[in-house]
C-alpha cells in the first residue's frame, strides 16, 4: 500500500518541500469546480462508469451509476437548496488509488424557514488513471441529512 498524503486547505507544498500527490490536487480541483457550479470541469474528472453511493433513507439517497447521473445528483442538490448547498473540504488525503475528503456541508431549504443543514461528512473516492471511478458520501449525522432533504 502506498503512503497517503494529506493536504490541509490551501497547502500544496509540504514542509519538506515535496508537492502534494496529484490525486489530492485532482480532488481539491473538483471541490473548487463544485463550489463554482462548473459541471463541465467535474464531468472531466469522472470515469464513464463512475458510481456515487449515498447511503440513507432520504429522497436523494441511492446509487448514481453514470457520470450523467452523478452530475444530475449534484444539480438536484443545488435545486433543492435554492443554490445554497456547499461542500467545503477542510482536509483532503489521497494516494495512487484512493482519496478521502473531510467536508463541512451547509444548505438551506427555500420555503422551509429554519430548515438548515450544517454538518460534516466524509467523501471517499476510488481513482484510476486520473479519473474518479467511485464516490461514497458518509454523513456524520445521517438522520439529520435524511430529514433535511425530505
Amino acid at each position: 500500500m502506498s503512503d497517503m498524503q494529506l493536504s490541509m486547505a490551501g497547502a500544496s507544498v509540504f514542509g519538506d518541500g515535496t508537492r502534494e500527490h496529484p490525486n489530492v490536487t485532482l480532488l481539491k480541483d473538483g471541490y473548487t469546480a463544485f463550489a463554482k457550479g462548473d459541471m463541465a470541469f467535474i464531468r472531466g474528472l469522472l470515469a464513464e462508469n463512475v458510481v456515487h453511493r449515498v447511503p440513507g433513507r432520504g429522497p436523494l439517497c441511492g446509487e448514481y451509476r453514470t457520470a450523467e447521473e452523478v452530475l444530475g445528483f449534484y444539480v438536484r442538490l443545488f435545486e433543492l437548496s435554492g443554490g445554497t448547498f456547499r461542500a467545503e473540504p477542510y482536509a483532503v488525503m489521497a494516494n495512487d488509488e484512493y482519496g478521502a475528503a473531510l467536508v463541512q456541508t451547509y444548505a438551506e431549504r427555500p420555503g422551509h424557514p429554519g430548515r438548515v443543514l450544517d454538518g460534516r461528512a466524509v467523501d471517499l473516492f476510488r481513482i484510476e488513471d486520473g479519473k474518479i471511478t467511485e464516490i461514497r458520501t458518509l454523513a456524520e449525522d445521517q438522520y439529520a441529512d435524511d430529514a433535511f432533504w425530505s
